[in-house]
């Protein structure tokens, strides 16, 4: 239900998606792109996040066949890879919506229709999902045998790429190099993430796509961010209170933080409710006019309070949360212990409103 008084609101450049799905291009030198859209385009909006990036990218990814249904229902026309599990409940979907499934198990053969699209995924070290590549024959024998299923790609996922320098990463590609002995027919490959793309595009082979959510919105995986991005989204928000406060007084829940002189604190009405994780306490500085202000006490569910130390802002003062000069979300995630991924995925609640520029 769309909220018609809401507490914030989140502005998202469209633009930006297109001119950093180009950058991605031109600093990497890639073939092709799968954007990956799930999680409602990792709290962007993941329609209208899609239609902008259609005609920039060859594939999309969603975790889900609700998900892939959702973007069809949006127009998009463009391939959609599902990367769920498929039963029995959804099989019929994969046909009716025209998306191609993901083979991870060799009962997964019987449960699909015949004529859908399917991409074999191979766990070469993430542990999650996946054939193990000791299994790589059996399943090209099984590929083989039900040709009323059409395979149109094969890919693996990488565990430790959110960061340059890591050896396994090496260690998978090759596990995944051996699988691919066993097909060399297929015509799609695809491994890198945002991570494998980003952080290893000149170290090691791409094959024909790569799989990317983070990059279109502005931001790499793990603590390595590169200049050649830009964040799409702003959050912003506006104080709804100010109030006196005293040396030796305390604030929020569990008292955590006490004032040490006379001053004033601001309340600002978001919380965990909106995405600001409760471990951002003390830690997440917000921008009002032009200066950062920190963020005192425990976050609450619906407010976060603010330290303006003498100045006595009126009520009503804009607050950039996150985007824009202020802190950007691998800022927030930094200072949470946490990945971008987690931060972008909160910001979900429906409280806040949400509007598009388009240039």
């Amino acid at each position: 239900m769309k909220t018609h008084f809401p507490n914030s609101y989140t502005e998202i450049d469209l633009e930006l998606i297109t001119r950093n799905l180009r950058e991605v291009r031109r600093q990497t030198g890639i073939e092709k792109i799968l954007s990956v859209v799930k999680c409602n385009a990792y709290g962007h909006g993941a329609v209208r996040v899609a239609r902008r990036a259609e005609p920039e990218v060859d594939w999309f990814g969603v975790a889900s066949v609700d998900e892939a249904i959702e973007l069809r229902m949006g127009g998009i026309q463009k391939p959609i890879l599902v990367f769920e599990v498929p039963t029995s409940r959804t099989a019929a979907a994969y046909q009716t919506h025209g998306l191609t499934a993901t083979v991870s198990n060799k009962a997964h053969f019987s449960v699909l229709m015949d004529g859908t699209k399917y991409h074999l995924n191979f766990d070469t070290g993430m542990n999650r999902l996946g054939f193990h590549p000791s299994e790589a024959e059996d399943v090209r024998q099984l590929a083989v045998a039900n040709q009323r299923l059409i395979c149109s790609g094969i890919y693996s996922h990488f565990a430790t790429a959110d960061d340059p320098g890591s050896g396994f990463v090496r260690t998978q590609l090759n596990r995944f190099r051996e699988v691919l002995t066993h097909f060399g027919e297929i015509p799609l490959v695809h491994m890198s993430n945002t991570g494998g793309a980003v952080h290893y595009h000149r170290d090691i082979e791409q094959f024909t796509m790569v799989r990317s959510g983070l990059t279109q919105l502005g931001y790499t995986a793990g603590d390595v961010q590169v200049d050649w991005l830009t964040p799409v989204l702003t959050w912003k928000t506006r104080l709804v209170q100010v109030r006196n406060i005293e040396a030796g007084e305390s604030v929020s829940y569990g008292r955590s933080w006490t004032a040490k002189s006379d001053g004033y604190i601001g309340t600002i009405p978001t919380g965990y409710g909106d995405g600001i994780p409760r471990a951002l306490s003390n830690k997440l500085k917000v921008l009002i006019n032009g200066k950062f202000y920190p963020v005192v006490g425990n976050v609450t569910m619906d407010y976060i309070m603010v330290n303006l130390g003498k100045n006595k802002l009126p009520v009503d003062s804009e607050v950039t949360l996150m985007g824009g000069e202020a802190w950007d979300a691998s800022h927030w995630a930094k200072a949470a212990g946490t990945n971008v991924h987690e931060i972008l995925t909160g910001l979900s609640g429906g409280r806040m409103a949400r509007s598009y520029t388009d240039y």
